[in-house]
């Protein structure tokens, strides 16, 4: 399992967001995620709990501001000198966890220090923003020399990197520092529309919403009272506002890209984070620009475009004239604009190049393992027996499956979805330097319908496609545990799926004896729900396998995994970890109370 760690900037909530869009991403794909980051964890919220861990750090200290947001020169410089003060002392621990945890990779979004800490980590560093610090400070500080020093030092981090993602809202002077830079589409946190938030939030489905927010470094001063009673509909915000009737506040753990997916327009400042989120769903934009801030001008350039925005020339207007400016918003009668997110995209160029550098010169295999209730895969170096990654989906293909003359048949509907589903998680192997590979089993063996999926796989995704046979299932599951088998001991393997159970056994004179039964989890279920006792089922299957003298039993697949991490009770899911895993009798017994208890 590939593990990547990503280092946050502190500076507002845009690089959170999007970095949180992107670690949702990746966990699609399995890839488990350290987030390194100081920011509220309501922020990671879609996650997958399983995927991910984050421990609050701090390694950058971004641009402090007045009001306004104005930025604040001399505040920031005192905090930027104290942060290079504590140079080693950041380095020193994240090169620890770095080493402890076995990182793959790190991202960067934008602090320089991780770089230096994959540099003695040995650990490849890809950044990704659309503008780097050194852009922002040499703006700020390039007239004081004193300063030089400091940001010479940044430069030569950014030089580093192994790869740039430059993401739009950006120029090539604002991703300046970089040896390779590659340009990628939108990255964002995105909800699509929610018809039913409007009415959780009290407000009617005709009723306009205005939706404020201006980041995470705090307010800017406008004259609130006149802003909202110009407003023919609600006014949203986390600022604490009395008397004013069309006025709702949420708290500032509330999702704001699910918020602004409904709202008719977005009063805001310029941001990564609030433009992306509005563009990629065509809300209008409000803004106005922050006094002196190196980022304005790309921001505001970037969406030069984007037909639905107005820049306010001042914030603190009369109740007149935000009329005039919300009656223009809200009759915009032009061509009107949705530039989507590219988040599954940036992933998978991300993935890819990570695989290039890491793995040039280097024969791959990916391996695509479609039983009948999950898809399996392994990222494969050819003659390595550790896979580089594993990942696994649910496709349900088999759970609502008929027998009619003798045949399996699978509704159409099951077929579409489980094309939706294998479609949406091969995009992200898609571009991966690899030949690729599709084993079918279960219960691909007893349906015609699912076999014409060979075509599909070998068309759409250039995949190989072979049904395996029983005998050949299970001498896969035999290879897949022998190395866990001692020497002179005999041992069982078992590899329960959901249409099919193979079970092998293994003496220490290489004798191998297999078998298979089309018995598994599914047809398992399939007889309870058709009134049968689970009990006679299970004798049914004892009765079925040949009495086999052992030392061990090994089980292997799916299945096996996650009865592990339930055992061991491991709050991940980290297959590499559970991988040779021991369960002891008294522990499967301790299950199986629990569960009967209830």
């Amino acid at each position: 399992m590939l593990k990547f760690a990503f280092y946050i900037s502190h500076h507002g909530f845009g690089h959170t967001t999007r970095m949180a869009a992107l670690a949702k991403e990746f966990n699609e794909f399995d890839i488990f995620v350290y987030i390194r980051s100081a920011k509220p964890d309501y922020l990671f919220q879609d996650l997958n709990p399983h995927l991910y861990e984050k421990e609050d750090t701090i390694c950058d200290v971004g641009v402090k501001h007045k009001a306004n947001l104005e930025p604040d020169k001399a505040a920031t410089r005192l905090a930027l000198l104290q942060l290079m003060g504590k140079r080693q002392e950041i380095i020193d621990r994240e090169v620890d966890f770095l080493r402890k945890e076995k990182v793959d990779l790190i991202i960067t979004d934008i602090p320089w220090l991780p770089v230096e800490a994959g540099t003695y980590a040995e650990i490849p560093v890809f950044a990704i923003s659309n503008f780097d610090w050194l852009f922002i400070y040499d703006k700020l500080f390039g007239k004081q020399t004193d300063l030089k020093p400091v940001l010479n030092t940044i430069y030569g981090l950014y030089q580093r990197v192994d790869y740039a993602f430059r993401l739009p809202l950006s120029s090539t002077k604002s991703m300046g520092s970089f040896r390779k830079i590659e340009k990628t589409g939108l990255l964002a946190a995105y909800k699509p529309p929610n018809p039913e938030l409007k009415k959780a939030l009290g407000i009617d489905s005709k009723i306009p919403v205005l939706t404020c927010s201006f980041g995470g470094e705090g307010e800017m001063n406008l004259n609130w009272k006149n802003m909202c009673s110009a407003f023919p509909g609600t006014v949203i915000s986390t600022r604490e506002l009395k008397e004013i009737p069309n006025y709702i506040q949420i708290p500032p753990d509330f999702d704001f890209s699910s918020l602004i997916s409904i709202s008719d327009i977005l009063l805001t400042k310029p941001g990564y984070g609030s433009f992306a989120e509005a563009i990629q769903s065509g809300t209008f934009l409000i803004y106005y620009p922050r006094k002196d801030y190196p980022e304005e001008e790309v921001l505001i350039k970037g969406i030069s475009s984007y037909p639905q925005k107005i820049q306010l020339p001042e914030l603190n207007l009369s109740v007149s004239e935000w009329k005039n400016l919300f009656h223009t918003a809200l009759t915009f009668s032009g061509q009107r604009k949705i530039i989507p997110n590219r988040n599954k995209q940036v992933a998978s160029l991300i993935l890819q190049r990570y695989i290039e550098l890491h793995y040039s010169q280097k024969k791959l295999n990916s391996i695509f393992d479609i039983g009948s209730n999950n898809l399996n895969y392994a990222l494969c170096e050819a003659g390595k027996s550790v896979p580089v990654h594993t990942a696994q989906i649910k496709t349900g293909i088999g759970r609502e499956y008929k027998i009619v003359k003798g045949t399996v048949r699978i509704k159409r509907e099951a077929i579409k979805r489980f094309k939706s589903l294998v479609s949406n998680f091969m995009a992200y192997d898609q571009n991966i330097p690899s030949s690729k590979f599709v084993i079918a089993t279960g219960i691909h063996r007893q349906s015609p319908q699912l076999q014409q999926l060979s075509e599909w796989f070998n068309k759409k995704w250039k995949a190989k496609y072979r049904l395996l046979k029983e005998g050949e299932e299970a001498e896969l599951a035999y290879l897949a545990a022998k190395d866990l088998i001692p020497d002179k001991q005999s041992a069982i393997i078992i590899d329960i799926g959901g249409f099919s159970t193979q079970f092998i056994y293994s003496e220490p004179d290489s004798n191998i004896d297999k078998m298979s039964i089309p018995i598994g989890l599914l047809t398992i279920r399939k007889s309870v729900q058709e009134g049968k006792k689970l009990n006679n089922v299970l004798d049914k299957i004892a009765k079925s396998v040949p009495f086999w003298k052992a030392d061990m039993i090994i089980c292997v697949g799916l299945t096996a995994t996650f009865l592990a991490k339930i055992v061991k009770r491991s709050r991940y899911y980290r297959p590499d970890e559970l991988h040779g895993c021991r369960i002891s009798l008294k522990e499967l017994l301790t299950l199986k109370d629990i569960l009967e208890s209830g």
